[in-house]
């Protein structure tokens, strides 16, 4: 996909993932933080927004030194990640090759590919080697902002 920037904006806008694992990061962080994902659930937002909601449940109890009698129950909580792109993709025009003053001779060996160019993040342009090809992080292409129930 990397080297096909046809495929780009649906990525970029947070469309195409691999939603395994971004279902193992929210359990990773949730373990991370002394919780486990409710039934192991993770769930796609639905309604336009491109991110999960997930329930955690904490390993420890509550504990009667904080409140008697709760020894033995776990606290929950909900969350709704939203994925929030900050780049943009516009492919360069394609250029067009002059016109040969000599007949056309077959090549006689591959062209060496042109950067991929046209993506920037938060004001930044990226040039994408395709024999190296390598994108900014996750941390460059989206914000995750959590939200409450009632966004």
């Amino acid at each position: 996909m990397i080297l096909d920037p046809t495929q780009w904006g649906r990525f970029l806008e947070g469309e195409e993932y691999i939603e395994s694992s971004a279902c193992q990061q929210a359990a990773a962080f949730a373990a991370r933080n002394g919780a486990t994902l409710e039934g192991g659930a993770c769930d796609r937002l639905a309604g336009g927004d491109e991110g999960f909601s997930v329930t955690v449940r904490t390993t420890g109890t509550v504990g009667r030194s904080l409140i008697p009698g709760t020894e033995s129950q776990h606290a929950t909580a909900s969350a709704k990640a939203v994925l929030e792109p900050k780049c943009n993709f516009f492919p360069p025009e394609p250029s067009e090759s002059p016109a040969p003053e000599e007949p056309f001779e077959e090549p006689t060996e591959d062209p060496e590919p042109e950067p991929i160019t046209g993506l920037t993040c938060d004001e930044e342009a990226w040039a994408i080697d395709p024999d190296d090809p390598e994108l900014p992080s996750a941390a460059d292409l989206f914000t995750v902002r959590l939200t409450g129930d009632d966004e």
